[in-house]
C-alpha cells in the first residue's frame, strides 16, 4: 500500500465493555482486518426476523472506535482525537451500492468501505472509513465528519453517525450474505482541507444536515417523559428551573446565546450556536463535541449533573443505574439543598399527603414560606430524620401547630388552643387520648416522622415551653370598677347574717381561691360551709363563682383518685356533709390540710407533686353536720337563709362575677391574709360548736358534772355517793357543797349512769371521753390523777 501511516485507534470485544484501551495500528494492517467478516450460520432472512436485541447479540463481534478516549472510557466528554472518520450509511436506495462505491472513490483520498451484517442488494448498508492526515480535536470531528458525509450523500447517512464516540462493528455476515469491501489507495484526507470549505467550520449552523434530523429529534423529544412532570428531585427541580434558568443559576457563562433563535455556543469548546433548545426550554442537545452532555438530548437537572458532577462517574461501572451513579447523587444532593427547589418539594410533599389524608396542609399561602423546613435534618436520600429535634422543630414551626398545643399550668393538662388539622374546633379545649392519634397520623403523614417515644418527647418539650395559667390570665384580664362586693356576698345572695364572721369567711376563702390559681400550693387548708334550707341556690351560688373550673364531682377524698378529680378544677363543692361518717369527716380534714397532689400530669410518663390550685365549699341543709367532738377548726360553718337575700344568684351573680374576682384578687395582690384575726377565731369556735353533732347523752352528763358535791366527796364510797346523788342522804345544815372540779370516765358511767364498772367497754369509755371533750368548761388532763376509790385516771378538770 502507497499510503500508509500509524493511527490510534480504540478497540474493545464487545459494545458492552467498559474499557476501550487506545491501540497503535498502521493503516495497511487497520484496513486488512476489515478484509474478511466473522460469519455465523445463520441466513440473512433468519437474521432479520430476530428481535433487535438478538440481532445486536450477533453482529457484536467486537468494534473499534477511531480515536482515544481520556482513561479509555468510552463517553462523549471523554473523547481526546480522532484519526477515522465513520459514516454509517443505512438509508442507501436499493441497487445504489456500486453508486455510492464509485462516489467514494471521486473524492480522491485513503478510504475503505465494507457492508453492514443487513446489508444485501436491495437494501444497501456500507460503512465508510476515511482516515485524516492529522488528529482530529473533538470539536473538528462532527464538522469534517459532516462534510465528507455531504461530498458523498449525507442523506444515505444515519443522522447519529457523527457523533465523535460512536463505535464500529468489526465486519460480520450472514452465512448468504453478501460482503462488499473496496479499498481506495489515495493521499489521507486532508482535515484542514475538509474544515476550510466552510465559510467558518466552528458555526454549527453551516454544518451539512441529514434531510429529516428534525423530525427525528422531534420523535426522540415525542419519547421524552415531560421533565416537569416526573416525580421527585428531578421533576421538582425540572419544575423550578427551565434550562436557561439552570444555565444562569449553576453554570453562568458556560453557554452563551447566539443571533439565531434557541441556539448557543458552549464556551468551553471551539465550535458555536451547537447547543439547541427543544420544547419551550425544556430539553438542550448539544453538538460540540467537548460539552460534557455532547450527543445528549438533557433536560434542566441532566444539564447541571454532567457539568458540575460529571467527573464523578468516570470510574463507575458500565450499566450503573443512572440512579445510583455518583453525579446523580452528588446532583440530587445539590438539588435537595436548593431553597427554592427544596420548597417546592416539601410544598408539593404537603399537596399530596393533602389529597390522601383529607387533612389541611401546613403550606397555606395565608401562612407565609416554608422555609423553616430546609432546617429539618434529612437523610442522604432527602427523607426527614426521626429525631426528637426535628418533631420539636416542626411543632414550633408549623403554623397549623404552632403555639396550640400548651400545658395549662393550672390543671397540670394538655390545652389545645385552636383548630388543629385533625380537629377544626376554634377555642381552648383539653387534649385528649383522639388528639394524639390525630397528632401522629398528621406528623407521619406530611413529614414522615414516626415513633411514638420520639413523638411524645418532642410534644412534652415544646408543650412545657408555652405553659398557660387559665385562671390567671382571666383574673388578670379583669378590671375592677371599685365597687365592694366581697364582704357582704353571702348576706346579699344567700341571706346570711351581715356580720364580721361572715364577711371575713367569704373574704379569706376567695382570696385563697385567687393564691392558689395563681401560685399553687400555698398553705390553706379550711372550708367554709352553707348550711340552710333546698332551693337558696348555694349550689349555683358556687357554680357561678367557679366558672368553667368548678366541680361537684368530688366524693373521694383518698388516694390517687381525688387528686385526680380536683385536677383542672378552682371551686370544689363538698355537698351533704350530713352523711358522712366520722371516719369519712377525718378523711376530708386530711385531705383540707394538703398543698400538693401527687399524679401523672399532661404528656408525662411519670407521676409528680403538683402545687394544689383549687378551695372547698362544703354545703349542706342540716345544722348539725360536725362529726367530731374537737378539731373542727377547718371548717368555717355559715347559716344561709336565715334572712330573705337582696340579689338573686341566677340573675344578679352572672352579672357581678367578674367584678367580685376583680375586687378579691385586688386584695390578694394586696396581701390580704387568709387566716381569720384571733376576734374572728372565737366566733368561728361558736359556729362549730353551733353546727357539732349533739349526743343523746350530753344533757344527762352537763346537768351531772353541774350538781354540786360534798366537801369530802373523794373520802366517800360508792354507795354513799349513789345516795347522794338520788337524794337519800339526809344532809345536815352545817355539810358545805362545793363545784365538781373533777371527772373521769368510769366516775360517769357508775355514779350517772348507776351501771356496773365491769360492763363498761372500751367503746362506752370513747363516747363518755367525747362527750367530755364537747362541753365547755372542761378540759382533758395533761397527765393522770387518782380518782377516790377509782383509782389513777385519766379524767377532765374544770377549767
Amino acid at each position: 500500500m502507497e499510503y500508509n501511516r500509524k493511527l490510534l485507534v480504540s478497540m474493545a470485544g464487545s459494545r458492552k465493555a467498559t474499557y476501550w484501551p487506545k491501540s497503535e495500528i498502521m493503516w495497511s494492517e487497520f484496513v486488512d482486518r476489515l478484509k474478511t467478516p466473522a460469519r455465523s450460520l445463520e441466513t440473512l432472512e433468519n437474521y432479520l426476523a430476530l428481535s433487535k436485541s438478538q440481532q445486536a447479540e450477533l453482529k457484536d463481534v467486537g468494534g473499534f472506535v477511531g480515536g482515544t478516549f481520556f482513561n479509555d472510557r468510552r463517553k462523549g466528554a471523554y473523547v481526546q482525537g480522532r484519526d477515522l472518520l465513520t459514516l454509517d450509511m443505512d438509508n442507501i436506495p436499493a441497487g445504489q451500492t456500486e453508486e455510492i462505491l464509485k462516489r467514494v472513490s471521486g473524492l480522491g483520498c485513503a478510504t475503505v468501505v465494507y457492508s453492514t451484517r443487513k446489508h444485501s442488494g436491495y437494501a444497501p448498508r456500507l460503512r465508510v472509513i476515511i482516515p485524516v492526515d492529522r488528529t482530529a480535536t473533538p470539536d473538528e470531528y462532527e464538522p469534517a465528519a459532516r462534510k465528507a458525509a455531504a461530498l458523498i450523500g449525507i442523506e444515505f447517512c444515519d443522522p447519529t453517525t457523527f457523533d465523535a464516540s460512536r463505535l464500529m462493528y468489526w465486519p460480520s455476515c450472514c452465512k448468504d450474505g453478501e460482503y462488499v469491501y473496496r479499498v481506495y489507495d489515495h493521499p489521507f484526507c486532508s482535515l484542514d482541507g475538509l474544515l476550510g470549505m466552510y465559510k467558518n467550520w466552528k458555526n454549527v449552523a453551516e454544518w451539512p444536515q441529514v434531510p429529516g434530523s428534525e423530525t427525528i429529534e422531534k420523535r426522540r423529544l415525542a419519547k421524552q417523559e415531560n421533565p416537569t412532570e416526573k416525580k421527585g428531585i428531578i421533576g421538582a427541580f425540572c419544575r423550578t428551573y427551565s434550562i436557561t434558568q439552570a444555565m444562569e443559576q449553576f453554570i453562568p457563562g458556560m453557554y452563551e446565546q447566539t443571533d439565531i433563535p434557541n441556539r448557543y455556543t458552549y464556551t468551553g469548546g471551539t465550535t458555536t450556536g451547537g447547543a439547541i433548545l427543544y420544547d419551550g426550554d425544556l430539553f438542550l442537545y448539544s453538538h460540540h463535541a467537548t460539552d460534557p452532555c455532547s450527543g445528549q438530548l438533557v433536560n434542566a437537572f441532566d444539564l447541571i449533573r454532567l457539568h458540575m458532577y460529571g467527573d464523578l462517574d468516570k470510574e463507575a461501572k458500565e450499566g450503573t443505574p443512572s440512579v445510583k451513579l455518583p453525579s446523580f447523587q452528588a446532583m440530587a444532593k445539590m438539588a435537595r439543598a436548593d431553597k427554592e427547589v427544596s420548597t417546592l418539594l416539601i410544598k408539593e410533599k404537603f399537596e399530596r399527603a393533602k389529597k390522601v389524608s383529607g387533612l389541611e396542609s401546613p403550606a397555606r399561602e395565608e401562612d407565609g414560606n416554608v422555609d423553616w423546613v430546609l432546617n429539618l435534618t434529612k437523610d442522604g436520600n432527602g427523607k426527614i430524620e426521626k429525631t426528637i429535634a426535628n418533631v420539636t422543630l416542626v411543632l414550633e414551626n408549623d403554623p397549623l401547630l404552632k403555639g396550640k398545643i400548651v400545658i395549662d399550668q393550672f390543671a397540670s393538662c394538655g390545652m389545645v388552643l385552636g383548630a388543629l388539622p385533625w380537629d377544626q374546633r376554634e377555642g381552648k379545649r383539653r387534649w385528649k387520648d383522639v388528639d394524639y392519634a390525630g397528632y401522629y397520623r398528621y406528623m407521619e403523614t406530611f413529614y414522615g416522622l414516626t415513633g411514638k417515644e420520639k413523638l411524645d418527647n418532642g410534644l412534652l418539650i415544646v408543650s412545657s415551653q408555652n405553659q398557660i395559667n387559665e385562671v390567671e390570665d382571666y383574673l388578670e384580664s379583669l378590671k375592677w370598677d371599685g365597687k365592694k362586693r366581697v364582704d357582704t356576698l353571702l348576706s346579699d345572695y344567700l341571706g346570711a347574717e351581715d356580720n364580721t364572721y361572715t364577711r371575713a369567711v367569704i373574704r379569706k376563702s376567695l382570696c385563697a381561691a385567687v393564691a392558689r390559681a395563681v401560685t399553687g400550693g400555698v398553705k390553706y387548708d379550711y372550708m367554709p360551709i352553707f348550711t340552710g334550707p333546698q332551693g337558696i341556690g348555694k349550689s349555683t351560688f358556687l357554680a357561678i363563682l367557679g366558672k368553667q373550673w368548678f366541680s361537684d364531682s368530688l366524693t373521694s377524698f383518698e388516694g390517687k383518685e381525688a387528686a385526680e378529680l380536683i385536677q383542672g378544677t378552682w371551686i370544689n363543692e363538698v355537698g351533704e356533709l350530713t352523711a358522712m361518717t366520722k371516719q369519712e369527716t377525718s378523711a376530708v380534714k386530711q385531705f383540707l390540710s394538703k398543698t400538693h397532689d401527687i399524679y401523672r400530669a399532661a404528656y408525662g410518663r411519670t407521676t409528680d407533686k403538683y402545687p394544689r390550685r383549687c378551695v372547698f365549699f362544703g354545703t349542706s341543709n342540716d345544722s348539725e353536720f360536725l362529726k367530731d367532738a374537737t378539731g373542727n377548726r377547718r371548717f368555717w360553718p355559715v347559716d344561709v337563709g336565715e334572712y330573705k337575700a337582696k340579689k338573686s344568684v341566677w340573675v344578679d351573680l352572672p352579672e357581678e362575677v367578674d367584678q367580685i374576682w376583680a375586687e378579691t384578687y385586688m386584695y390578694w395582690v394586696l396581701g390580704e391574709s387568709l387566716f381569720l384575726p384571733k376576734e374572728i377565731e372565737k366566733l368561728a369556735e361558736e359556729q362549730q360548736e353551733k353546727h357539732r353533732e349533739s349526743f343523746a347523752k350530753e344533757g344527762v352528763i352537763r346537768e351531772f358534772l353541774e350538781r354540786k358535791i360534798p366537801v369530802g366527796w373523794d373520802g366517800m364510797n360508792l354507795m354513799q355517793r349513789r345516795q347522794f346523788l338520788q337524794g337519800g342522804t339526809h344532809l345536815t345544815a352545817n355539810v358545805d357543797l362545793m363545784d365538781r372540779r373533777k371527772v373521769c370516765a368510769a366516775e360517769i358511767w357508775q355514779e350517772c349512769f348507776g351501771s356496773d364498772i365491769k360492763y363498761m367497754g372500751k367503746r362506752d369509755s370513747m363516747e363518755i371521753n367525747n362527750i367530755l371533750s364537747c362541753i365547755s368548761g372542761w378540759k382533758r388532763n395533761k397527765a393522770t390523777q387518782r380518782y377516790g376509790f377509782y383509782g389513777t385516771q385519766r379524767g377532765f378538770e374544770r377549767v
